[in-house]
């Protein structure tokens, strides 16, 4: 019994190389556009997660005291990360340190707006300096900027930095 020539084949096996090498390529650049799609799509659910908490809230707080405009009805926070490590940003850790903040700062709800006025730093001390712990595997310190009374409005302005792990 005789074996045939691969000569006969050789435009066949080439063009099957090419065609399963395409399908490799194909597959590589569909998944990578997939994941870009995905990781977009994360960051909007994170965000909107967030604001759907806050406004839940808000609403709370709003129809609580509507009567009353000398108590904060709404709390707000808006982060972001110092100018140093603007270039290592995530929207995702953003997304979760403002709630992280929140959580910890919505207790305002609810207090006079002339308590704020007049001693700020009590407020402002709640979490500043505060060290987040384990937000995406780093840890991450707080600062607060600034924070601000508009009528029944209660909104904190905060720095984040990366914070170094403490000493084992």
């Amino acid at each position: 019994m005789r074996v045939p020539s691969f000569e006969r084949y050789k435009s066949l096996l080439s063009g099957t190389g090419i065609f399963i090498a395409g399908m490799i390529v194909g597959a590589a650049v569909f998944l990578s556009v997939y994941q870009e799609h995905l990781s977009i799509l994360h960051e909007r659910v994170g965000e909107l997660s967030n604001q759907n908490k806050t406004l839940q809230d808000s609403m709370e707080g709003l129809n609580k005291y509507k009567q009353n405009q000398q108590y904060i009805g709404r709390v707000r926070v808006m982060a972001e990360f110092s100018s140093k490590e603007a270039d290592k940003a995530d929207a995702n850790v953003l997304n979760e340190l403002e709630r992280l903040v929140y959580e910890d700062i919505k207790m305002t709800s609810g207090k006079p707006v002339s308590a704020v006025r007049e001693a700020p730093d009590i407020f402002t001390n709640l979490v500043d300096k505060k060290v987040y712990r384990n937000v995406f595997g780093k840890n991450y310190q707080i600062s607060v900027r600034y924070l601000m009374v508009i009528q029944t409005e209660f909104t904190l302005y905060i720095t984040c930095s990366e914070s170094a792990p403490p000493p084992a």
